[in-house]
């Protein structure tokens, strides 16, 4: 073969070899959508150095053999750049074997036109050789197969443009620069083409066409491989972030959201579409906390609170520098931890709960062994003594009064050792029903009648005569007998015990007020708690410290409250709120 080089023959050799070595870089470097791009990209490197050495030829038989290489990529162009746009815009469906067969059908039997064009003559009608510049060119006569190749070339052309038009308009801002930059570059040998087809030919026979390609490929695969256009594929963006279960936020370095998931979308429920471009504290305002760590463009992990809601969200931020120094942005994942809060906080106050009743079980413990063991003791000791003549029926007679001071006590420790042990049983039911709480009352003072009378107290019991509640009687009954005893135990000498009811709505308010030591402050804080305390009363009363918190307990259980008022030497005044119907 014999090559005379021109200067256009130059230019595409040139540019065919560069090409070639972008789409080798290509092949090496990407996956299999930009690879689509890599075969397109082949194509026209076939074709402009194949037409190069056309541009170089001397005679015609060798400027058809060049001619039959060049089909090689032009036949396969259209078919390939297809490919390339229906990957990056996501339509897999178009990718099946079968879709792929009929794709590359008519590229290669337009390839068996080209090679047999001197038998029938479709694809061109006649092939001459021009010398009438300044190096010899081919003169063609398209055929009817020239036409049919035209159309469908610029037929899957043309669906590539508007798969890239319609993957422009729905994209985001972030993305929509590198579809715009494809979407110029497809123009260029659109119009060299164009140009062609109807004649106007800057450079006589000569196809610029093959020229524009290779600078529309160029352009691509420089901005491919040294700007790494592609690098970041929307539907791979799609697939896997949307896929995430955490959600994403990127903001650019103006703390602008450039991009986020649907994910985040949900967690935060953000019903605004145009959101990107507008600043992170629209959509996560009030978290100095948060913007404290961008400011200082730290990474880490934080918890957060969001404002008029009770979402609990973690939040893993990741600062984004271009050669360690230049900020350029912040990725941030979010996940929805409410769900794991909630359990913390339960299990937190079932662990305190649960150190509370191991320190009331040691107090329970303490008072079985020394409060409980104690009278009976000294119960069966005078006993014992009684029997074995150590003492006189005279003299046992003295102690009666003091052993009745102690069963008593007894009694009521008893009783409320029972009640709070029954209190704690997995599937205690509360049983309410309607009953009179003046009735109550009235047994519950006659079993204090001898206390009350020792220490000359004055009763006055202003319950209503039918005041009626809707609870668990047995709970009732314990609580008003804890509070008409810590009221006998605490008074002085002469004083006073008042019991009193009031109707408020659904409830009824019974309140016992005494004359008697009153109460602390400090000690009222404590009154209700598991940390139990006791105190003596005035003639020496003891306790165990059981008796409020069981009221408290059955109180609430009961759907009702407690309360105290106090002040130190002027008494105290305990109530109650109990429910009076079945509402």
């Amino acid at each position: 073969m014999t090559f005379i080089p021109n200067a256009y023959s130059i230019i595409l050799i040139i540019c065919g070899l560069i090409t070639l070595y972008m789409c080798v870089r290509i092949f090496r470097r990407y996956e299999i959508v930009v690879r689509w791009f890599g075969f397109m990209m082949l194509g026209i490197a076939i074709w402009a150095l194949s037409y190069g050495l056309e541009l170089s030829s001397t005679s015609l038989e060798q400027m058809l053999f060049w001619i039959n290489v060049e089909y090689l990529g032009i036949a396969f162009i259209p078919a390939f750049w297809l490919l390339f746009l229906l990957k990056f815009a996501g339509k897999d469906k178009w990718l099946h074997p079968k879709y792929f067969y009929a794709f590359m059908l008519l590229p290669l039997i337009t390839l068996m036109m080209v090679w047999t064009n001197t038998y029938h003559h479709l694809h061109y009608k006649s092939v001459s050789l021009d010398n009438s510049g300044p190096f010899p060119l081919l003169s063609l006569e398209t055929g009817p197969w020239y036409i049919v190749h035209t159309i469908y070339f610029y037929t899957l052309l043309v669906w590539g443009v508007i798969l890239l038009v319609n993957k422009y308009r729905k994209s985001d801002q972030v993305f929509r620069k590198q579809n715009l930059t494809i979407l110029i570059a497809v123009f260029i040998p659109w119009v060299a083409n164009v140009m062609y087809l109807f004649g106007y030919r800057p450079m006589g026979h000569i196809d610029s066409t093959p020229f524009a390609f290779v600078i529309t490929m160029l352009f691509l695969s420089i901005g491919l491989v040294r700007f790494r256009l592609l690098d970041i594929i929307p539907i791979a963006r799609e697939k896997v972030i949307e896929a995430m279960n955490e959600g994403l936020i990127v903001t650019d370095n103006q703390d602008r959201i450039v991009d986020l998931n649907q994910e985040i979308r949900k967690i935060l429920s953000i019903e605004e579409k145009k959101i990107i471009g507008k600043r992170l504290e629209l959509i996560l305002p009030d978290q100095a906390e948060l913007y404290d760590l961008i400011k200082a463009r730290k990474g880490g992990q934080l918890q957060l609170k969001l404002v008029n809601s009770e979402l609990f969200l973690e939040a893993s931020l990741t600062p984004l520098f271009e050669n360690q120094h230049a900020y350029s942005g912040l990725i941030i994942l979010v996940r929805d931890i409410t769900e794991r809060v909630e359990i913390e906080n339960k299990v937190r106050l079932q662990s305190e709960q649960l150190l509370g009743m191991n320190k009331l079980k040691d107090r329970l413990f303490s008072i079985i062994a020394h409060d409980l063991r104690g009278p009976l003791i000294n119960l069966n000791d005078i006993i014992k003594m009684l029997n074995e003549g150590m003492i006189t029926e005279e003299e046992f007679k003295s102690f009666v009064p003091q052993l009745s001071k102690n069963i008593g006590y007894t009694t009521g420790l008893l009783e409320n050792l029972l009640f709070w042990s029954k209190s704690q049983l997995q599937g205690e039911v509360v049983k309410p029903v309607y009953f009179n709480l003046k009735e109550i009352s009235v047994n519950i003072l006659h079993l204090f009648e001898n206390t009350i009378h020792e220490k000359d107290i004055l009763i006055e019991n202003n319950i209503q005569l039918s005041c009626k509640v809707y609870a668990d009687k047995d709970m009732i009954q314990l609580v008003v007998r804890n509070l008409i005893s810590n009221a006998v135990k605490f008074s002085k000498r002469g004083g006073s015990i008042k019991l009193t009811s009031r109707t408020e709505g659904n409830y009824t308010i019974l309140c016992v007020t005494d004359t008697g030591v009153g109460i602390s402050e400090t000690d009222q804080k404590k009154l209700f708690e598991q940390e139990t305390f006791t105190t003596r009363g005035t003639d020496n009363e003891q306790g165990t410290g059981l008796g409020l918190l069981l009221c408290k307990d059955f109180i609430e259980k009961n759907g009702g409250s407690i309360w105290v008022e106090s002040e130190i030497g002027k008494g105290s005044k305990f109530c109650v709120r109990i429910p009076n119907s079945n509402w």
